[in-house]
């Protein structure tokens, strides 16, 4: 800005040397100083415009990072519910004798495990029912008695 009021002031020095009419020299300066104004004024809008178009952007550059931050926080949740830690990896198990609930862990887990309260063996059923173990005789479906009931 120091540069322009410098080259401002040596332009109307020079206007001041060549023009010798005082009421043309008046009217020229009279009107250089109406465009010095209306060229800051401009500056001021324009400077202005930026200043709000800048707080616009903080704005909405805030609201982005909160959803952003909302996000994360459910995917941090998401994958600790698909990836369980460690200290996660604890089962609730119920027993059927005794109604008992209570948490085990799934390292200690095997086929069956003992209930704390009334000590009897519970079986956990894993999903693995690719051989029927130790059928009771009271099923429809695993074959095991096909071959008796046939005799």
């Amino acid at each position: 800005m120091a540069d322009f009021n410098v080259k401002f002031k040596q332009i109307l020095d020079e206007i001041e040397e060549k023009i010798e009419n005082k009421d043309d020299l008046e009217l020229v300066k009279t009107e250089m100083f109406k465009l010095y104004n209306l060229f800051f004024d401009e500056m001021n809008r324009i400077e202005e415009m930026a200043s709000n178009r800048m707080q616009t952007i903080a704005g909405t550059q805030a609201a982005l990072q909160e959803k952003v931050e909302k996000l994360e926080n459910r995917i941090n949740s998401m994958e600790k519910e698909l990836f369980i830690d460690d200290e996660e990896s604890d089962f609730s198990i119920t027993c059927p004798y005794c109604n008992n609930e209570f948490i085990a862990d799934y390292e200690d887990l095997k086929d069956e495990i003992e209930c704390p309260e009334c000590g009897n063996t519970i079986e956990l059923d894993w999903g693995n029912n690719d051989e029927p173990k130790g059928c009771t005789g009271n099923c429809n479906g695993c074959r095991l008695h096909d071959e008796e009931d046939d005799m």
